[in-house]
């Protein structure tokens, strides 16, 4: 079922482009200031362009309620788009053998694709998933971690995501070119902030719409060590998710 999207208020003042991309080095975004994604503009439109948050956050609520064989299927949906800390949390499940059987070989396999971009904390808790396997495990964690990266790694996982952001970004705005205008603004069916007047600039900012500018923020947000408790927030009722092969 398709999810509803916001329904749009005011007229556009002055158009200018959304989506323009402001090229950035991988070394520039990780010295931006980390910055979440702000609790408004989490509606069902939001979702629906980015199911890499979509099926992480349904995974998170699913693992605090003890459902961990549903966890590990909805962060497999968020890791095959790109979603690195779904990624993290499947190894951490396949380590502590939570809704599977303990797999550590495995577990590692994971958490080497979510250090895939040399995040901090992946990168860390991926040198210690290491130090505690022994030859075989190793051996066999490279052998099996093949098909993992043929189907999850960024260089196909990536473009999977981009490919959905390009897909609704044009619908919700009312521009095919998706411009958003100075005097827009959405007042949200769905979400935290249902009802509520919000800025286009704050609901449609490019740096979560714009393919580029999302790695990017992603980048500034995640390269930098969590303090050893990565925290990103409650999950957010998601309404009419489907479950992979229903």
């Amino acid at each position: 079922m398709r999810l509803k999207d916001s329904a749009l208020l005011l007229s556009m003042a002055i158009s200018v482009p959304a989506w323009a991309s402001v090229p950035s080095t991988t070394e520039d975004c990780r010295k931006k200031p980390a910055k979440p994604v702000p609790a408004e503009i989490m509606t069902d439109g939001f979702f629906e362009a980015h199911p890499d948050l979509r099926w992480r956050s349904i995974g998170l609520g699913e693992y605090r309620e003890g459902k961990y064989a549903e966890a590990m299927r909805s962060f497999k949906q968020a890791a095959s788009y790109a979603d690195k800390f779904s990624q993290s949390m499947v190894a951490h499940m396949y380590w502590d053998g939570l809704g599977t059987a303990s797999d550590r070989a495995l577990a590692y396999v994971w958490m080497d694709l979510a250090a895939e971009r040399m995040y901090h904390d992946f990168l860390y808790q991926r040198e210690l998933y290491w130090s505690m396997l022994d030859e075989t495990q190793r051996a066999d964690a490279v052998v099996r971690g093949q098909s993992v990266f043929e189907q999850y790694a960024d260089r196909l996982a990536k473009p999977r995501m981009e490919a959905q952001l390009l897909k609704v970004r044009t619908t919700i705005t009312g521009s095919r070119t998706g411009y958003v205008g100075v005097g827009l603004y959405v007042k949200p069916m769905t979400g935290p902030a249902a009802g509520e007047e919000i800025p286009g600039a704050i609901m449609y900012a490019p740096e979560y719409w714009e393919p580029e500018q999302y790695w990017c923020t992603q980048d500034s947000y995640w390269s930098k060590p969590q303090g050893g408790n990565v925290d990103v927030g409650s999950p957010v009722q998601v309404q009419d998710a489907e479950k992979p092969g229903k």
